[in-house]
């Protein structure tokens, strides 16, 4: 037989081979697709040229499928189901309209997701895809319709709404807070810190908070350091050390008593957070109402 072929046979000549194994003869592949057993066996020939294998072994009752047809047969049911999933997603992307939000992932776990019922009680016939990122969102490239950033500078071109301006304190379990009765936990316990790389220059650090505090920085000791802040959250809640957490992520944690603010002296963060859109994002189903339910729960 020929080498095999680089391209791909056409969809109709998979469908007859997949019908016809699934059935174990050609007539009723035929019949089944309004086609002749001759046609049918046409097609199952040149395929078996352009693959360079036979797939079937004619027998007196129909056709068996050979090793090598049973795992193309394997490879052929997958495609299929995929195309299958493929048209019902499609299917269920043209009936019900949807909005993608692409966040902050901490701003994604610890603010959005717990709020997230609201979404489907004020808009339940609009769905919603939360993605999380640090990256630059690129809305030429992705799906995106919507992106809640740090400061306003990411995105100069795209409409903007200011949702909030945070602050951080210091905050601790109360498992902690046990292990040092009697002692300045601030001084005593571990600290964890937050590297947010270039953007770490907006977030208030240990030293600053001292600093204002009117205190000497503690003496060097163990500490616990993230580049997210979602771990940083779940580290105090562990037990792990002191975090100056910011107060809108934290504010679950601190309602269920899982942390404890150790100090009122708050420091605010040097750029607020907006949500920024493309104008052509007003178009789609929702999205005032989108605009309208991050503004509420920001407030």
């Amino acid at each position: 037989m020929p080498a095999q072929s680089p391209r791909l046979p056409k969809i109709s000549v998979i469908q007859s081979f997949k019908v016809a194994a699934e059935l174990g003869s050609l007539a009723k592949a035929a019949a089944q697709l309004a086609l002749t057993p001759a046609a049918v066996s046409q097609q199952i020939r040149q395929l078996e040229e352009q693959l360079g294998s036979a797939l079937f072994v004619r027998t007196q009752s129909g056709v068996m499928l050979t090793d090598i047809g049973k795992e193309y047969l394997r490879y052929v049911t997958e495609a299929f189901d995929i195309l299958h999933l493929g048209q019902q997603n499609l299917r269920h992307a043209a009936a019900v309209p949807k909005l993608t939000l692409y966040s902050l992932p901490a701003l994604a776990s610890k603010w959005l997701l717990p709020n997230i019922a609201q979404w489907r009680e004020q808009c339940p016939d609009i769905d919603l895809s939360l993605h999380g990122t640090h990256t630059q969102v690129d809305f030429n490239a992705t799906p995106a319709d919507f992106v809640i950033c740090f400061g306003d500078d990411r995105y100069p071109q795209l409409d903007k709404q200011l949702l909030f301006r945070d602050e951080v304190l210091p905050v601790a379990s109360p498992a902690l807070l046990q292990r040092y009765v009697g002692q300045d936990v601030l001084l005593q316990a571990p600290l964890i810190h937050l590297d947010w790389g270039n953007e770490g220059r907006f977030l208030p650090d240990w030293p600053s908070w001292f600093q204002a505090k009117g205190m000497d920085d503690p003496a060097p000791q163990p500490a616990f350091s993230f580049n997210l802040t979602s771990l940083a959250i779940d580290a105090a809640v562990a037990g792990a050390g002191v975090l100056l957490g910011q107060r809108r992520l934290i504010a679950n944690e601190l309602a269920r008593g899982d942390l404890v603010i150790v100090d009122a002296l708050s420091l605010p963060l040097s750029k607020p957070y907006f949500l920024a859109w493309p104008q052509r994002s007003l178009s789609q189903p929702g999205s005032k109402a989108l605009i309208n339910w991050l503004t509420a729960l920001s407030s």
